[in-house]
């Protein structure tokens, strides 16, 4: 892996009061926009499965050769085949006489929905259990936790339960998988554009939405912890829409939120009064701090992205790359770490190149030589007018946020006021992207001190 350094984008501050939300517009001009969207990163497309190896974490990696993954790519071979056989063949066959067209049509996606029934077998409704072995016995408990994952595409009960397996495995906590059922690659994709601009939530983004209010109402649980991936990144900002107008914030604040490979147009995390809504603004145009610019409902959300990833050219980079104005009209909030490597697959390209595993596969390895966590941060340079600053060094390693505690020994009151303008990443302060992401100080059942 190349030792450049990784990109990372501080969230967003300010508010725009003339400008509304692109996800509020119209919906067919959503629609189409996203399509040329991905006609433009059509070409990126093989990234979801590229590389095709190698496997670190084993059999946890979604194309190691286990007979369970062999079969599960099997059926999406024949489903993409199919899908797309049939997407191509409906302008054709419209010479048809209109029943038996209708025929066709019904047969074609009853045989689709019977395969994805095989990929999809046996979940539970309320959710899937991460796999407790032997070893979990050894771990601290944080029984004030709850940790709940959502899927992205293509993800069968196999897949799910690796996924959160590889985890439950990186952060020492049990977590509770919610399943985003597969329809099949290309039919997923035609989902997510759905979902995207018409905010079409379908069965199982009310299933996570109702297993995440459940959790923040239970009094024992102080935190909990929703990560997303993928197309559960569109299902995750609907769901914090729908937290952010019915939960008390109380209760909102407990919520920690970190999306892998994010496909949302947007994520909304609102100020909690004028005040801070007028510094962030403040600062957003001028640098200036003069009050709390992170007072925020949801004190913690981390996204993390590879730059050729299909699902966050289409996502996450699109809305939230060097557009800090578009970034304010989306409001996509939160910190974006971008990884310059290809590769869509929680456990295969995110997880094992971001957090991974020792030889033992038990434990989340310290930083080496050429691991994304052990690479210089890049601070982010936009292309704006001369009145609206960078985000600068203090923002993107969340230095700022009076609840962020102490982050891997660097405290807020170790760096001086404004100093963070002025200096130059790996000179006058050296930041490995370890010292910048909150999630990695969970790895191996550790605790951010805030």
């Amino acid at each position: 892996m190349s030792s450049q350094p990784c990109q990372v984008y501080g969230s967003v501050f300010g508010e725009e009061p003339d400008c509304y939300p692109k996800y509020t517009g119209s919906p067919w001009l959503l629609f189409f926009a996203d399509l040329g969207l991905f006609l433009r990163n059509i070409f990126y497309l093989p990234c979801i499965f590229s590389p095709l190896a190698p496997w670190p974490s084993g059999r946890l990696d979604e194309l190691y050769p286990t007979l369970a993954n062999i079969f599960d790519i099997s059926l999406h071979c024949v489903l993409f085949v199919l899908q797309l056989a049939f997407i191509f063949s409906l302008p054709l066959l419209i010479y048809l006489p209109f029943c038996l067209y209708v025929l066709y049509v019904g047969a074609t996606l009853a045989l689709n929905s019977f395969v994805c029934r095989i990929l999809n077998r046996g979940i539970p409704s309320d959710g899937l259990r991460s796999t407790e072995d032997d070893f979990s016995r050894l771990w601290v408990r944080h029984e004030d936790e709850y940790w709940i994952f959502l899927n992205g595409i293509c993800v069968g009960r196999n897949w799910l339960q690796s996924n959160i397996d590889r985890i439950s495995r990186t952060f020492h906590r049990p977590v509770v998988g919610v399943h985003n059922r597969t329809a099949g690659v290309l039919f997923d994709i035609i989902q997510c554009l759905i979902q995207r601009s018409m905010l079409f939530a379908t069965e199982d983004v009310r299933e996570c939405y109702a297993l995440v209010k459940k959790a923040l109402y239970r009094p024992e649980v102080k935190k909990v912890v929703l990560i997303l991936h993928s197309q559960g990144g569109i299902e995750g900002g609907m769901i914090l829409d729908w937290l952010l107008n019915e939960v008390p914030q109380e209760l909102i604040r407990q919520l920690e939120v970190y999306t892998f490979g994010c496909l949302a147009n947007h994520f909304n995390n609102p100020y909690r009064d004028m005040d801070s809504c007028n510094a962030g603004t403040r600062y957003a145009r001028t640098g200036e701090v003069t009050g709390d610019v992170r007072n925020r409902c949801i004190l913690h959300i981390e996204h993390y992205a590879n730059s050729n990833d299909f699902a966050s050219r289409f996502g996450v980079l699109n809305f939230d790359h060097s557009k800090p104005r578009d970034r304010r009209e989306n409001r996509y909030m939160g910190k974006v770490f971008v990884n310059p490597a290809s590769g869509h697959q929680l456990n295969q390209h995110y997880l094992d190149t971001m957090f991974p595993l020792d030889p033992t596969r038990r434990f989340t390895r310290e930083p080496q030589q050429g691991d994304f966590m052990n690479r210089d941060v890049a601070i982010s340079r936009y292309d704006k007018p001369e009145a609206e600053r960078p985000v600068t060094i203090l923002d993107a390693a969340g230095l700022l946020d009076p609840g962020s505690g102490e982050v891997d020994g660097v405290s807020p009151t170790s760096i001086p006021s404004g100093a963070g303008q002025n200096m130059k990443v790996g000179i006058d302060l050296r930041l490995k992207m370890h010292k910048v992401s909150r999630l990695w100080l969970y790895r191996n059942g550790g605790r951010p001190l805030a």
